[in-house]
């Protein structure tokens, strides 16, 4: 399953690489010197690449299922993944997170909205540190429920803040394109993590974790096209590569669902018996 894990990692990376380069023409061409948009392609070849890669990962999932493989329901059979490889580009994800946090701390002092910035950094700080250690516990005997639960809700409540803090700063902005794909990538990175959330309290549904995560990790990396703080930048860096990597766990820990016996021919001689 590693080679499939790879190749599904190189779709999801080529979508996003793709993604940006549509986003970058949108907002070079299609934005007029006063901010606002005018009439152009790209204001349609923008979402269509959104919907075609949506397309493009659900035939992935629909593939696996006419397979008859599966992801485990339960935390440790669906990311458990002990590599070294693995753990230090797990680790390494939420380092660029944090770094992230920690420079938009410190360049959000002249900022308007200088009190959410800094809420979003605390929050990504620690989301840095819980989303990577997740990974790390799935795969440790040594582990408790409450804990589990506890590490997986930071990521949740850090992009929730995020969601909000879009809203406040766009909520007197009619230019929709300035905003909206940055709100779309939050909205589905937030449901990605409560996804993968959803293994650690008992309510797992596998087959929409692994849609989010690579649908989120593709915007993500499309949204770098944008202007904004460079820690934003590097938080959504981290954390395409760290949905990337939950993604490349649950595909590593595909399972053959072994199909149900079928019953013998009722020819009419046994009723005879």
């Amino acid at each position: 399953m590693q080679k499939k894990a790879l190749e599904l990692s190189l779709y999801v990376a080529g979508a996003g690489a793709f993604g940006v380069f549509l986003r970058w023409l949108q907002v070079m061409i299609a934005f007029n010197d006063l901010g606002l948009v005018d009439r152009s392609v790209f204001n349609l070849l923008v979402p269509a690449f959104v919907i075609a890669a949506a397309v493009v990962f659900l035939r992935f999932l629909n593939q696996d299922e006419r397979n008859h493989l599966y992801v485990p329901e339960d935390l440790c059979g669906a990311l458990s993944n002990d590599y070294r490889v693995f753990s230090i580009l797990n680790w390494l994800a939420g380092i660029i997170v944090l770094t992230g946090a920690l420079a938009l701390l410190a360049k959000s002092e002249t900022d308007k909205f200088v009190r959410f910035l800094r809420v979003l950094s605390a929050m990504a700080a620690v989301s840095a540190v819980s989303a990577p250690l997740l990974l790390e516990l799935a795969h440790r005997e040594e582990k408790r429920k409450a804990v589990l639960c506890l590490v997986s809700l930071p990521p949740i409540v850090f992009f929730a803040a995020w969601l909000v803090y879009l809203y406040r700063i766009n909520s007197i902005n009619s230019v929709l394109w300035s905003y909206v794909p940055e709100m779309v990538t939050v909205v589905v990175v937030m449901f990605a993590y409560a996804r993968i959330a959803g293994f650690a309290f008992d309510t797992a549904k596998p087959l929409r974790a692994r849609f989010d995560c690579m649908l989120g990790a593709a915007l993500c990396l499309m949204c770098l096209a944008d202007d904004r703080h460079t820690g934003m930048q590097l938080m959504l860096a981290g954390t395409a590569a760290q949905l990337m990597l939950y993604n490349w766990a649950m595909v590593c820990n595909l399972q053959e669902r072994k199909a149900a016996p079928q019953a013998a021919p009722d020819d009419g001689f046994e009723r005879l018996q």
